[in-house]
């Protein structure tokens, strides 16, 4: 059989997985877990190097971002490739952060410079990185038994919590988006509300208890219901003491590539979380959106008067599954679903290239790393591979101590 026609039918599954029927609002299912993973081996093929690099493709010099190598780690836990993984981790060590990660949070860019030598171009750390590594060697270490995981990753958060957590005035802890560079002013800051998912911040706090994390997880839903009036997230937003949170020309308004992550992020929060009930009821505009007959979420949207432009690659209706499955909105999902097998679509360089256009806008475009990190988030999730549970621990579907529901 083809990969392509295997790609088919996995989405056929995931498909079905869904149900002909709603179910309540909330309610979660247990669909069956297929023990091959195809999306996950394409990324790998296309995206990850034999040494351990992460190729983000959305620029032409293919760079590297500590984003995509803690994202890659994640999967790799999910799908019990712990070889893979400590190959990667080794090279995001020794290329992101000069050799030790107990030592320093990884920079955000490596890649090409102008002379031609290949290095780390940007060493200010990216906040969200720091977050998925920290989480995923707390879990690695827990599910393979392997205790310098969590040596690491206890470093990690330490260091995330002295340079990347600020205490605003009049408002309480909210998460810097990396170390440097985002004060405004004397009392500005800004700010990416996909950058904070509530189920990592919950592990935290059981790490950490004195941290902020607790604080962090509430005050993300007071953030967002004060910077998504309609229900649209931000791809960023400012707050200052005076003026509370509000956009400008440079943080306009408007979600986008960046948003797309905070549905995902409410979508993949655990039915019984109790602040789960308030974060869909703040970002329930794109759900609307499409229970109002759109066949796509939009490319961009205003979050402050609900104007749309463009088309959402696949990968965002990809992103939607688990929200829209959170709202108990099945026919919905289904028909986004419908959209990614649309996008199966073997391009005219031949049938190995059709086999990883899944994620493609159009039949002849290369598959994009981000869409394709968003369809292994939202379509791992949906088959089960994996979710979290109420107090924001991994629960694989690989591993003996996962139960057969949430």
């Amino acid at each position: 059989m083809s990969v392509s026609r295997r790609r088919v039918l996995a989405w056929a599954a995931a498909v079905a997985c869904l149900g002909a029927g709603a179910p309540a609002a909330g309610a979660e299912t247990a669909p069956r877990v297929r023990s091959d993973w195809p999306q996950w081996r394409d990324y790998l093929s296309q995206f990850v190097q034999a040494d351990g690099r992460v190729i983000d493709d959305q620029h032409a010099t293919r760079y590297t971002t500590s984003e995509g190598q803690a994202y890659t780690l994640f999967f790799c836990l999910v799908a019990n490739d712990r070889s893979r993984f400590d190959t990667l981790l080794a090279w995001t060590e020794r290329h992101l952060a000069g050799g030790d990660l107990a030592a320093r949070l990884p920079g955000w860019r490596w890649g090409r410079r102008d002379d031609g030598s290949w290095s780390l171009v940007d060493a200010n750390p990216a906040a969200d990185a720091d977050l998925w590594l920290a989480y995923t060697l707390f879990e690695a270490a827990r599910l393979w038994s392997e205790a310098r995981y969590a040596a690491i990753a206890h470093a990690l958060l330490r260091r995330i919590r002295e340079l990347e957590t600020v205490d605003l005035p009049g408002f309480g802890w909210m998460l810097l988006p990396a170390p440097a560079g985002f004060r405004l002013g004397a009392q500005t800051w800004r700010f990416n509300p996909s950058y904070l998912a509530i189920h990592q911040l919950r592990l935290f706090a059981r790490h950490d208890p004195g941290g902020p994390w607790l604080d962090l997880a509430a005050n993300t839903v007071t953030m967002l219901r004060a910077t998504a009036p309609l229900g649209f997230a931000p791809d960023w937003v400012n707050y200052s003491a005076e003026a509370g949170w509000h956009a400008d020309a440079a943080s306009p308004a408007e979600g986008s590539h960046d948003a797309i992550r905070t549905y995902l992020w409410a979508g993949l929060l655990h039915a019984h979380d109790p602040l789960r009930p308030a974060l869909l009821r703040s970002l329930g505009g794109m759900r609307d959106w499409l229970a109002a007959g759109q066949p796509a979420p939009p490319l961009r949207v205003r979050t402050d008067r609900g104007a749309a432009a463009g088309t959402g690659p696949p990968g965002f209706s990809a992103a939607l599954l688990p929200y829209l499955r959170s709202f108990g909105e099945t026919r919905l999902a289904q028909r986004q679903m419908a959209r990614l097998r649309a996008a199966t679509v073997a391009p005219s360089a031949g049938a190995d290239a059709g086999a990883n256009a899944a994620f493609s806008a159009s039949a002849d475009a290369r598959p994009n790393y981000y869409d394709r990190v968003l369809g292994l988030f939202g379509q791992g999730a949906l088959e089960g591979r994996f979710r979290f549970d109420r107090h924001g621990a991994l629960q694989a579907a690989w591993h003996p101590a996962t139960p057969s529901r949430p």
